[in-house]
């Protein structure tokens, strides 16, 4: 009977821990890096670049990335890059009286420490979550309005 026991636990023990994720962390580098447009009301943001030490399978498509309250959508650069662009509230023109609410990227609930992110995969048309908790952060981009005119 312990045997049966001990049996059962190292069965549970092993599943849990395998479970299976879409990419392993250690093949992903992940980073992002804030902007701000170089004149009043242009807007700011923050660029999330997804690098792979190697290509995707075939039945696997990476989609979407909630980052730092925000969800949205993966552009594919090639096949070893992925942008998501995300525009924040900062710098975004308001013209006097209008209550409008400007537009933004969409909100997700979901609270994580600002190194952390999660990856929506489509694994064979199912949807999968993965966290990753090695994001970087790049120096700022402040654009500059225009050129000195000297």
């Amino acid at each position: 009977m312990k045997n049966y026991i001990s049996i059962l636990f190292l069965i549970l023990v092993t599943s849990c821990s395998s479970q299976d994720k879409v990419i392993k962390e250690s093949a992903i580098v992940a980073s992002y890096q804030g902007w701000v447009a170089g004149v009043r009301g242009g807007g700011s943001g923050i660029n999330f670049y997804i690098d792979l030490k190697s290509e995707l399978p075939a039945n696997i498509e990476l989609k979407k990335l909630i980052f730092r309250g925000y969800e949205v959508l993966f552009e594919k650069q090639d096949n070893l890059h992925f942008q998501a662009m995300i525009k924040t509230p900062g710098n975004q023109e308001k013209i006097e009286g209008d209550d409008t609410q400007i537009y933004t990227s969409p909100k997700n609930a979901l609270t994580l420490a600002d190194n952390e992110a999660i990856l929506i995969f489509l694994k064979n048309g199912k949807e999968y979550q993965q966290k990753i908790t090695n994001v970087t952060e790049k120096p700022a981009l402040e654009y500059p309005s225009a050129k000195p005119k000297f």
